[in-house]
Order: C-alpha cells, then sequence, then structure tokens
C-alpha cells in the first residue's frame, strides 16, 4: 500500500450534509428575522464550520450591528446546528466501501474537518460508528486553529507515528488543498463535494477523483 494513514474532511467528503446546513440556517434566520436561502444558496455558505458560515453571512448580506449582532448570529446557527445537524445526512455514493477496505487492509483512517468538534463527532457517531477512526478533530476556536493550518493533520501522523509520505488526504475544497500543502502530504479532491457545487477553480486535475474506486486505487499506488 502507497498510504498507511488516510484522513478525511467531513461534510461534502464522506457525508452530504447540505441539507441539514440548510435547515438549520432557515430556522436560525427566519427566528432572527433575516433574509433566508435555498438549499443551493446554503451550500454555497458551507465550509468554515459554524463560524464560517457565520461570517459568509455577514459577508454576503453586510448586516450592520443594528440589525444582528455577530454573537447572536452565531448562537442561534449553533442553537439549530444541535437540533438538526443530522437532518437527512447521508454518506455519499460508495464511501462505505472505501471505509470497509481501509479496515480489511489495517490501513489508519482520522477525519480532520472545520465542522464543530462536538458536531462533527456526532456526526460520525450516528452515520459511521460501525468504522473505527483513530481520531476526529473538528473545529475548536479556543483550543486550536482549523484549517487550512496543518494541526490537525501533523497532531493524528505524529500520534500514529506515521510518516507524512505516507499519509493521504481526502477533502473537496480548496481549504483541503491548502492544508495538505501545509503539511506536506499527498492530496485528492472529490469532485462529489462543494467545492466543484461553487465552482472552485486552480484545482490541478492529477489531484481530481470522481470516485471510490479512484481513490483506492491512489492507495494501492496505481
Amino acid at each position: 500500500m502507497k498510504y498507511d494513514l488516510v484522513l478525511f474532511d467531513l461534510d461534502g467528503t464522506l457525508v452530504d450534509t447540505s441539507r441539514a446546513i440548510a435547515k438549520v440556517l432557515k430556522c436560525a434566520l427566519e427566528e432572527l428575522g433575516l433574509k433566508t436561502y435555498t438549499l443551493a444558496e446554503s451550500t454555497t455558505l458551507i465550509g468554515g464550520g459554524v463560524s464560517g458560515l457565520v461570517e459568509k453571512i455577514l459577508k454576503k448580506e453586510k448586516y450592520p450591528e443594528t440589525v444582528v449582532k455577530r454573537e447572536d448570529l452565531l448562537e442561534t446557527i449553533r442553537k439549530y446546528y444541535k437540533l438538526y445537524y443530522n437532518h437527512d445526512v447521508k454518506l455519499y455514493d460508495g464511501i462505505d466501501r472505501l471505509l470497509d477496505f481501509l479496515e480489511e487492509n489495517s490501513i489508519k483512517k482520522g477525519i480532520v474537518t472545520n465542522k464543530d468538534h462536538l458536531e462533527a463527532l456526532n456526526t460520525v457517531e450516528k452515520n459511521m460508528s460501525k468504522w473505527n477512526f483513530v481520531e476526529i478533530i473538528g473545529a475548536n476556536d479556543e483550543k486550536h486553529p482549523k484549517k487550512p493550518d496543518p494541526y490537525g493533520v501533523n497532531k493524528i501522523a505524529s500520534e500514529t507515528n506515521t510518516p507524512l509520505n505516507k499519509v493521504l488526504y481526502v477533502g473537496d475544497m480548496m481549504v483541503d488543498l491548502n492544508t495538505s500543502k501545509n503539511a506536506n502530504v499527498d492530496i485528492v479532491y472529490c469532485n462529489w463535494g462543494f467545492g466543484t457545487v461553487i465552482n472552485e477553480t486552480g484545482i490541478p486535475e492529477d489531484i481530481r477523483v470522481s470516485s471510490v474506486d479512484e481513490i483506492i486505487e491512489k492507495i494501492l499506488g496505481k
């Protein structure tokens, strides 16, 4: 095998959480009397966890503090995230087969995501509890930096004694590509994820994959 440790992003890579995030935003924005978004519009705001959603909404709408305070928007979104983080969440096609392949071949796996840490743990527990992840690192603004900082990748690689040239990172957005560069590890970019939805540019063709089979081939060194 070419890799001993495969690290994943979560939303847009392993699980489609677009409908959950859309419902969270709809409920939160309605409560605050703010403009709501369609499913497609909500998807373009994904990336960076809850705090990322807040920053993108404020930048997009240019709301003054007299309309909504950042702290109030953050608190309200987090309130509904706790209720609906798993609303209509589904594994992407073939992910179950990929995780089975890793376990059958004793390849370690972990998750490094900008989704808030508790919601990341809950999402994995609800949807992927049958598989063993060596560690799940979600966003925690008070304790460590988020991607593209290589903190999470470096931490799991170090704790599992895995050389960086034996680590593969699997993501779906430019932030994941930048994380892999900062950590000096290989990456594949999933075309089924949120980066493709928002038409990210500057992604090298040789790291793009459109199926789980392509990821397995890279792990096998083909």
